[in-house]
């Protein structure tokens, strides 16, 4: 009984010591200054390589992910992600994203595909099989970038990753749940998804699905933005507020840039300071 009670106890505080690693966790820290999480083609400087064919840190044999400048160049080779070696907390996180097609990625028929994980914690590749950290993460997805994914292990501590947001009740509960900030409030757990307004309540995970209305042709840039503010994250794409939640638990950690089997390139990864 009392190992049964530390354990509940040791989950509810947020420290959650039931992976045996996840004690590589930094403590976030409060974003002060800006910084630029990609310059010079050094993408060793902020983050580390993570790869499922791998499972390793560093260890990118294939060259998944180069850089050039201040674009950090995937080519969807594999699954998996770059790493944030700091974790933070309450930031503005700007970056534009294209995708690039090339004959090397595993995924040819489905929509183009990537992301933003945040809020990332616990053992490397404890979700999808070896890819990916806890997290909770803005989707960048052919035709609903900005939809809220709560990338939860039951691994790892069941019910550490849960947040709260508003869906149009005529949506609730289906596929295609819709935020809307009149909406009937839901907690999601463990997983589930929270779609922007916008999508098509028909969204198929086809290479054919059409873009958002506000969403670049294929190839030109788009931008994301997350907003964390202690336990909030509000979502912006190319400018248009397209999700907000509250609750987040965990409120902070590292931040992942994923590779989905599809090339895409980020560019002018920021992490800025909150407006006082």
């Amino acid at each position: 009984m009392k190992q049964a009670l530390l354990f509940f106890a040791v989950c509810s505080a947020g420290a959650c010591a039931c992976a045996a690693d996840v004690s590589d966790d930094p403590e976030p820290r409060p974003v002060t200054q800006t910084i630029r999480l990609l310059e010079d083609g050094n993408i060793g400087r902020h983050w580390y390589t993570w790869l499922r064919s791998q499972r390793a840190r560093d260890v990118d044999p294939d060259r998944v992910f180069t850089a050039e400048g201040s674009t950090l160049k995937v080519s969807g080779t594999d699954m998996g992600c770059v790493t944030t070696r700091e974790a933070f907390r309450d930031y503005r996180l700007t970056l534009e994203f294209r995708y690039v097609d090339n004959d090397r990625q595993l995924n040819k028929t489905a929509a183009r595909d990537g992301g933003i994980l945040f809020h990332s914690t616990g053992p490397d590749g404890v979700y999808g099989n070896g890819i990916w950290m806890s997290s909770f993460e803005y989707n960048i997805i052919q035709g609903a970038s900005g939809d809220l994914i709560v990338v939860g292990s039951r691994k790892q501590c069941p019910g550490r990753y849960r947040c709260r947001g508003r869906v149009d009740a005529a949506t609730r509960g289906k596929s295609c749940q819709h935020w809307d900030p009149a909406g009937v409030e839901i907690e999601l757990v463990d997983g589930g998804r929270i779609r922007r307004p916008d999508v098509d309540l028909e969204w198929k995970n086809l290479k054919t699905q059409p873009l958002s209305p506000n969403e670049r042709p294929v190839g030109e840039w788009n931008r994301a933005e997350v907003v964390c503010k202690g336990d909030t994250v509000v979502f912006y794409f190319n400018g248009m507020k397209v999700g907000e939640y509250h609750d987040l638990h965990p409120s902070g950690g590292r931040i992942q840039l994923q590779s989905e089997g599809f090339g895409i390139e980020y560019r002018n990864i920021v992490l800025e300071p909150l407006k006082k």
